[in-house]
This record gives C-alpha cells, sequence and structure tokens, in this order.
C-alpha cells in the first residue's frame, strides 16, 4: 500500500470532469468522423460472451493509477511484476493480480497454473482486462477495468505524490456511465444499440473496496467510531451499486474485505489498543472487518429483496484469506512476513517499501529485498497477495466454492453465448 502520503491534491476525483470532457471530444468527433487522439473506443464489445466490468483498488488495479499519473507509485518500480511479466505494470504484485486470474481465464473449465511461464492456459479465453484509461492500443472486447489503487469506496480525495486513490469508487461508477454512453451511442441503428445495452445487462461487474476505508483511518484517533465508520462505508457502496442498477447492470458480485489485522502493514503498526487474537493478528481490526463483513452480507440481503430482478453476490476472499492465516502450514512457511519489505519482523518498513529507493535510517542503510522462494509467503508487500495465492483466491470465484449464492462463472459464460444467438436471431427476424 503505498506510503508518504501529504496534501498535495486537494482533490483529485475533480480530474473526471477532465476525463468526461475528453470523452466528450470523442464522442463529438465519433458523430461527426474525425480523427480525436484521445478517444478510447478502440474495440467493439463482444457481442457472444458477457462482459466483466471491475470497480476497486490496488488489489485489482491493473494500471489505471499508472497511466493517470507515471512515475509516482512504488507499483511501477522493480521487483513488481518481474515474476511473471519480467517488468513493473502498475499491479501491485510480484506478477498478476486477482482479477487476471477472475476474467482472463473464466471460461474455462480447467485452469492450468506453471508458476511465472508465459502461459499458464490452453485453449481460448478472455484477454487481460485494460485499464479505463488506457486509450492507446486498449482492448474492451471482454469488459474494462476501473480500480483505482488507493481508492475508497467513500468521496475521499487522494493525498501525496504516489497517485493514491485518484478514483474513489462512485467516480469509478461515473466513469463507466461515459462509457456505456459512448458505447451505445457509437451502436449504428436500432438493432445494434439493443444489442449493446442487452450486452451490458448480461455482463459481471465486480466490486474490490472498502479495504482502504479503513486501513487509511482506522483506530488513528481516540474518538474512531467503528461501527459509523462501517455504516458510512456501506452507505457509499450502496449507492454505486444502485447507480449500475439503474444503468441495466444485473449481475453483481461483491468481495468482502480481508483480514486486515494479519496484514503485515498491520502488524507492523503501533495503530490499535494493542491486543492480539491467538493467531498473532490485531484483535480490534479483525473485529473492525468481521463488522463491516456482517453488514455487507446484509446490505447484499436488503439489495436482493428491493431488486429482485438482479443477482447480488458475495465473494467471500476474506475466510481464504484467514485459512491461511490459521493454518499456514497448509499453505507456507511465512504467514505473517511480506516477501518484499525492508527488514524486521513482518519485513516491513514504512521508510523503505518494496520498491522504494534505499536511505539512511537513524544513520543505518536501508534497502529493500525480495524473498528467495515466493511461494512461501502470502503476500507479497505490505497487504497485496503473492501471484501464487491470487490465483487460489480466484479459484473460490472461479469454481463458486466462496460465492453466496453460488453459481458457476462457466455455465453464466455459456447461457449468454446460447441467449445473444437467440436474442440476435429474433430481432434481426423481426
Amino acid at each position: 500500500m503505498p506510503s508518504g502520503r501529504r496534501a498535495l491534491l486537494s482533490n483529485f476525483c475533480a480530474l473526471q470532469r477532465v476525463l468526461a470532457m475528453s470523452l466528450l471530444l470523442c464522442l463529438l468527433a465519433t458523430v461527426l468522423r474525425a480523427p480525436f487522439a484521445l478517444c478510447f473506443l478502440v474495440n467493439d464489445i463482444s457481442s457472444s460472451t458477457p462482459s466483466f466490468y471491475a470497480f476497486g483498488a490496488s488489489m485489482i488495479d491493473n494500471g489505471e493509477n499508472k497511466i493517470a499519473m507515471p512515475f509516482r507509485a512504488l507499483s511501477e518500480n522493480v521487483p513488481y511484476g518481474s515474476d511473471f511479466f519480467s517488468k513493473s505494470t502498475g499491479r501491485w504484485s510480484n506478477g498478476r493480480n486477482l482479477l487476471d486470474f477472475m476474467s482472463a481465464f473464466s471460461s474455462f473449465r480447467a485452469i492450468i497454473y506453471l508458476p511465472y511461464s508465459a502461459s499458464v492456459v490452453e485453449g481460448i479465453g478472455y484477454s487481460y482486462l485494460d485499464p479505463y484509461l488506457k486509450s492507446i492500443n486498449g482492448n474492451f472486447t471482454n469488459g474494462v477495468n476501473f480500480a483505482s489503487s488507493g481508492s475508497t469506496a467513500r468521496n475521499s480525495t487522494a493525498e501525496g505524490d504516489d497517485s493514491a486513490g485518484l478514483f474513489c469508487l462512485l467516480v469509478q461508477v461515473d466513469q463507466f456511465r461515459e462509457y456505456q454512453a459512448s458505447m451505445i451511442l457509437n451502436a449504428k441503428g436500432l438493432h445494434e444499440q439493443m444489442r449493446v445495452k442487452k450486452k451490458f445487462a448480461d455482463s459481471i461487474y465486480f466490486f474490490e473496496t472498502g479495504s482502504n476505508d479503513y486501513s487509511f483511518n482506522a483506530f488513528r484517533t481516540d474518538d474512531y467510531n467503528p461501527t459509523l465508520e462501517v455504516n458510512t462505508t456501506l452507505t457509499y457502496m450502496k449507492r454505486a451499486l444502485e447507480v449500475l442498477y439503474g444503468l441495466g447492470a444485473r449481475t453483481f458480485v461483491v468481495m468482502n474485505v480481508t483480514p486486515l489485522g494479519c496484514a503485515p502493514s498491520v502488524l507492523n503498526s503501533d495503530v490499535g489498543n494493542g491486543t492480539y487474537d491467538a493467531y498473532g493478528c490485531k484483535a480490534d481490526w479483525q473485529e473492525l472487518v468481521e463488522l463491516h463483513n456482517q453488514r455487507l452480507t446484509s446490505l447484499l440481503e436488503h439489495l436482493r429483496n428491493e431488486h429482485a430482478d438482479a443477482e447480488w453476490v458475495l465473494f467471500d476472499a476474506h475466510s481464504i484469506f484467514l485459512d491461511a492465516y490459521h493454518n499456514p502450514s497448509k499453505y507456507v512457511v511465512y504467514p505473517f512476513k511480506a516477501c518484499c519489505g525492508a527488514g524486521g519482523r513482518y519485513n516491513v518498513n514504512s521508510s523503505v517499501l518494496c520498491g522504494g529507493s534505499p536511505m539512511y535510517v537513524d544513520g543505518k542503510y536501508v534497502q529493500w529485498t525480495k524473498c528467495e522462494d515466493p511461494t512461501q509467503y502470502i503476500i507479497w508487500d505490505t497487504l497485496h497477495p503473492m501471484e501464487w495465492f491470487a490465483y487460489y483466491i480466484a479459484e473460490g470465484f472461479l469454481n463458486g466454492t466462496h460465492l453466496s449464492p453460488s453459481f458457476n462463472i462457466l455455465e453464466r459464460v455459456n447461457a449468454v453465448k446460447l441467449s445473444r444467438t437467440d436474442y440476435d436471431f429474433i430481432t434481426s427476424a423481426g
């Protein structure tokens, strides 16, 4: 998670106005059939498979912040991306992240994972989702990734020069609104517009948000009220979900918050009341996360009752993480220690984080190092999962074991393919 936050950008959510203006010019260029460099409508959306639209923060950001404000985030530096891409890509991982495994391979019945090889699957599947701001050679055929590292569910502002939290959740939803409007406007003829609208209704909308609302603020003041903060965070999440529902979205998958009290960054800090549970995790942080996840479950149940024509699915990534922390011998040697860091009990040094520049701290030269065997760690840097563990988490989504209510993503893809064939035949005949 980025550090060194200072009040430099008072309200970066206002950057959305710049993006909207660029999009407006793009649409004008489309109508007038004039060239415009910032047009991002570089690929039509696929008509045969459901698209995947992602909203959230650093655990699924595939380069949005890197494009918006380059050369500021640690995730743009070595050794991020070194174990798969051989270079940094803006992902907070040693390779691919959770969304890469969830979206790129969601149309496969079997996933063959060959650690750090260039070929992890056989057959034809989705490509990696490109970030929303990738206007040059962007590929939005199978969906768009709106996630922005450091973002919060509530309307927070960006702070510091490390490009953290550029686009809060509602701004990401507004970006989708603009994207959807442009795709419908760009469709030629009534039949094509109906096809595009049906496409958006058939798509999957995935959310990984809320974690930073607590990571940045929890227990930092004496009057911090967990119940109030959870309720506020979920209010913003509900607003975002209902806006998308109003735009025609009907399949929502919302990931709960992972066990922050077990994360190396939280364990290394002195924030909280200093109590620990039987597994070595900070008890007050764990209770905060559990409260959020309980209220999130209730929120989705409320939405099911209020909007019964839509699917409101919980992705329980929390229990996957928690099992690894509670039963490390099943997974790794170092459950609470970061693979990449600058030393200490948890291999986290707030002065020199993974990818940061070395410096003298209290007269001692400090620099980060990368672990020799990444498979023996759950966490890559401060709280982001290793590539191998991100794959393991994604399995809980792909096979439906950690979705509530459960649904089979492969069956959904095939069902949409069949419905699209029938729909195109009927509308063409009509």
